[in-house]
């Protein structure tokens, strides 16, 4: 693979930027859990990420593309390969009759403001949703009953060995919380939302009510990556409350803790580590299982 040097080199004259090495993964995630990444960069482009890519495959080194971090969590041992953040892939361009072209790693508040700006409405459920638009429709997130299926026009990716491809809305294999780039391996770049022209006024209201209902909720006050276990619609009743009625809002493994405004939180009190939020996850979906033979199914994503 060559030495050290020579590695360090390579990689960062292929993102365009410096590589960094060892850098701590809880700086980038919304838990502020997890251990260092061998290396970690975030090329200024899709050609830059697309070679950094393809280097680490000819290198076989094993990398990860980050978005926002705002549903996951790296190991306490940290990740031996490279993570490529998308976090500078951040453009925004709005188009005729409501559509809007984004860069994979736009932040879902920059997003908020911008369609508050231009009187675009549709993305007012997102208000105060951490993370990117690249992440988002890679979840498929949902919240307040709407989800980044329902304004997603298409989609630009790479493949895995570099070649861009269009998809479409029906071509995406969007489910509740799913979608098909977390089985292809394509890596989302740019993505078209298709919003609709109202009253900015009207926007702007809806989307201060949804983040002060977060801020109500609690939501905001303590590092965590959102909601823990998916929801399971055939069951009609919210992992949350499920999890509540075993008696675990509160409960504490070393430095997370199930959080007693919302169940389904699992909340970093400072110093959590991964093992004690894998352990915590693991003794919440043995109650529930005992309990209710409900089987709870996760949300937070573990890497690797």
């Amino acid at each position: 693979m060559g030495n050290f040097k020579d590695i360090i080199t390579q990689l960062s004259n292929a993102a365009q930027t410096p590589v960094q090495t060892q850098h701590p993964m809880s700086q980038e995630c919304s838990f502020r859990i997890g251990g260092p990444a061998r290396y970690f960069c975030a090329p200024p482009s899709v050609p830059a990420l697309r070679d950094c890519v393809l280097l680490a495959r000819k290198l076989r080194l094993d990398y990860f593309i980050l978005g926002g971090g705002s549903n996951l969590i790296f190991r306490d041992e940290g990740f031996d390969g490279i993570v490529i953040s998308t976090q500078k892939l951040d453009s925004i361009l709005i188009r005729p009759e409501g559509r809007v072209d984004v860069g994979a790693g736009l932040s879902n508040s920059a997003l908020t403001a911008a369609t508050i700006k231009n009187g675009l409405a549709g993305f007012e459920w997102a208000s105060g949703l951490p993370g990117t638009i690249g992440g988002g429709v890679f979840m498929n997130a949902k919240c307040y009953t709407s989800a980044f299926s329902e304004i997603v026009h298409a989609v630009t990716a790479l493949t895995p060995e570099g070649e861009q491809v269009h998809l479409k809305h029906s071509d995406c294999g969007f489910n509740y919380k799913c979608s098909i780039f977390q089985t292809n391996s394509y890596i989302l770049t740019q993505v078209t939302l298709q919003l609709l022209p109202k009253n900015a006024e009207t926007i702007r209201q809806r989307s201060d009510e949804v983040r002060q209902d977060r801020e109500q909720k609690g939501q905001f006050l303590f590092p965590s990556a959102g909601c823990a276990f998916k929801n399971d619609y055939n069951i009609g009743v919210p992992a949350g409350r499920l999890i509540e009625s075993c008696g675990l809002k509160g409960h504490q493994i070393g430095g997370v803790r199930v959080y007693a405004q919302h169940a389904n939180f699992i909340i970093n009190t400072g110093n959590g580590r991964t093992r004690e939020v894998l352990e915590l996850m693991a003794l919440m979906t043995t109650r529930v299982w005992e309990k209710h033979h409900v089987r709870l199914e996760p949300e937070i994503r573990v890497v690797p």
